[in-house]
């Protein structure tokens, strides 16, 4: 029985539709994804699963006593106190039977020292609560507790910090932690994966694979859905459609899906191009006309078949000023303080030319300071930052500190270059801004739109030496795409701050890993890097045998899925070929009928019956193509 069902939900805005008949089903201890582009009702959609928003029309059915958690992706209001007195609290029960045993067991001391012995309808109260502390969990409850907390990036000591003091990331990260340690059916996570580093994703993921709740979360984070989704919804123009597999499996399914609605597409115009054009030809005779009319009507009857169309997403262009020299940046023993702390210590590093460098570490590790110190945005308190020959460097800020609140997108872009105010507002569009979006006020703009406008106005410097701080913040996953395919062809030096692993896995082909003030650096690609620390994590207490056993099993999933990928693919062929003979065939069949139809072979009547023989077959033949096409359909839904 599934655990939430919906049934035809819609909800609209005003004259603004957002979902529109919006059907699923999640069953117990699934995960799943959900994606689309941004503003295509991701989040509203949550919020309506969540309570939090009701529906125009239709259904949400939850199986009776599900416990629901829900994490929004606007900053909320946290309760004060501790961070511990934040996290103690899904697990209040537990803490409770504890002071009831530290109580009880005062008082069982207390009988013993006035009576000599306890009494035993105290010991029988003792032991059943000390059964149900243990069916609770209770002797792993601390550790459970530190295990969230530590996993999700917190230290110790931020356990005794009032979260009034805790940055919006860090009560974002409080906030899931608190998620992850009640006793739920159904976590609802909306963009999770946002002001966590590298090592807390890996954490999480593993955290949702393993928790026995059902799980449905919006990320635009590709990697993270490959770790721990086995379904994707995918939200489009309205309406949803469910892929089994990941998210891979989805993008797999997808390019399937668009190439057959291609050749759909192309199949039903070239049909109706020979109709139209045996309509337009049509002799002026009785009987031609009356097959003229009877093919018009079929040619009304005719669905429209619309030709398939790539999600919407901006347009990047970056400017490029030439080679530089070989040696691109150069550190020399460099160190950064703000305040007294310690940032980066004793930093000596080079890079060359085309090296196109991820950066990564732990959330304050330094990686935005090393780029400012690049970009010449800040001074080292010791050591020398040099550039090399010709290096002009262009730099995507994280912050968008470029970006002044009080200007319009069109005053940002007219004061950051040369173009008068139509060539400014055709800039724009190409980033998505079009109408009067182009007099916003920077301040009002969304998270993924200040990150758009960010781009743009990167675009119109031109440099070899480009510095990107978490470019892919808030964007949606067309938009990544775009980024990805333009920095994939980038001819100058690339250095990235990302937490985006799918984003990085492409491009890097060197990785600076910033840690505790220091820096290590692996000579190859990102790919690698995460192989590695994978199989460091993988190593401490598997024996050999067990070693053996799950590289044996990830083979013959490999081998299974590529069995089912190429069954698929022959399927798919099959129904390319047979559509081809279906066209053929009705061709033969619509010649058939007009040469019988043509009065110049009455006369011959042994030729009457040949050409009446061959149309049977051939509409026989029809029928027995169409029955294999459907069959076929029905295997690849």
């Amino acid at each position: 029985m599934p655990l939430l069902t919906l049934d035809r939900v819609t909800k609209a805005y005003g004259s603004d539709q957002i979902l529109a008949d919006v059907s699923l089903q999640l069953q117990p201890v699934e995960k799943a994804g959900l994606i689309g582009p941004n503003g295509s009702g991701k989040t509203t959609l949550l919020k309506i699963i969540a309570g939090e928003l009701e529906a125009d029309r239709g259904e949400i059915h939850l199986a009776r006593g599900t416990r629901i958690g829900y994490l929004p992706q606007e900053p909320r209001p946290i309760s004060a106190g501790t961070l511990r007195v934040h996290l103690e609290h899904p697990l209040s029960h537990i803490f409770d039977m504890k002071k009831e045993m530290a109580a009880l067991e005062k008082e069982i001391a207390d009988r013993a020292e006035l009576e000599g012995r306890p009494l035993d309808q105290h010991l029988e109260r003792y032991a059943a609560l000390i059964n149900r502390f243990e069916e609770a969990g209770g002797y792993q409850v601390e550790s459970r507790l530190l295990g969230v907390a530590r996993g999700l990036g917190f230290k110790d000591s931020d356990l005794d910090r009032d979260l009034s003091s805790f940055s919006g990331g860090e009560k974002t990260r409080a906030r899931l932690a608190g998620l992850l340690l009640q006793d739920l059916d159904l976590l609802l996570l909306d963009e999770p994966t946002n002001f966590l580093d590298l090592s807390a994703l890996e954490w999480l993921e593993k955290y949702l694979r393993d928790l026995n709740c059902a799980l449905l979360m919006v990320t635009h984070d590709r990697f993270f859905l490959d770790r721990v989704a086995g379904r994707i919804f995918a939200l489009r123009e309205h309406r949803i459609k469910a892929y089994s597999g990941n998210y891979s499996a989805y993008q797999e399914q997808l390019a399937l899906e668009r190439l057959s609605s291609e050749r759909e597409y192309r199949r039903v115009q070239r049909i109706k191009d020979r109709e139209e054009r045996l309509v337009r030809e049509a002799r002026a005779d009785e009987r031609s006309k009356r097959q003229a009319r009877s093919r018009q009507k079929r040619l009304d009857k005719f669905e429209a078949v619309e030709r398939p169309q790539a999600d919407q997403s901006f347009k990047l262009r970056l400017g490029y000023s030439g080679r530089s020299g070989r040696q691109v940046v150069i550190f020399d023993r460099v160190s950064k303080k703000f305040d007294g702390n310690t940032i980066l210590a004793d930093l000596s590093f080079e890079i060359s030319w085309g090296d196109r460098i991820a950066l990564v570490g732990p959330n304050g590790a330094g990686k935005s300071t090393l780029l400012k110190l690049i970009s010449g945005a800040l001074e080292p308190t010791a050591g020398a930052v040099r550039l090399g020959p010709s290096v002009r460097v262009t730099y995507f800020a994280q912050e968008q500190e470029q970006l002044e609140s009080n200007r319009t997108l069109l005053e940002t872009i007219t004061a950051a270059s040369d173009l008068d105010l139509k060539e400014a507002r055709n800039h724009l569009g190409r980033y998505l801004f079009k109408g009067d979006d182009v007099f916003k006020r920077v301040g009002d703009l969304s998270g993924g739109e200040k990150n758009r406008l960010a781009l743009a106005r990167l675009a119109l410097g031109s440099g070899n030496c480009l510095l990107m701080d978490e470019p892919t913040s808030h964007l949606d996953l067309p938009a990544l795409e775009e980024i990805e395919n333009v920095l994939a062809f980038y001819p100058g030096t690339l250095i990235i701050v990302s937490h985006d692993r799918y984003f990085l896995k492409g491009l890097a082909n060197r990785v600076f890993e910033l840690d505790s003030e220091t820096m290590r650096i692996y000579n190859y690609s990102f790919d690698q890097y995460l192989a590695q620390k994978e199989s460091l994590r993988s190593q401490p207490g598997k024996s050999g045998d067990e070693k053996q056993e799950e590289k044996r099993r990830k083979q013959q999933e490999h081998s299974r899925r590529h069995a089912e990928q190429k069954n698929r693919r022959r399927l798919k062929d099959e129904q390319v070929r047979l559509e081809e003979e279906i066209s053929k065939t009705e061709a033969e069949i619509s010649r058939l009928e007009e040469t019988l139809a043509n009065p110049a072979h009455y006369g011959d009547h042994s030729e009457l019956a040949e050409l009446g023989s061959r149309l049977d077959e051939a509409k026989s033949s029809l029928s027995e193509l169409l029955h294999y096409w459907e069959e076929i359909a029905g295997r690849l839904e």
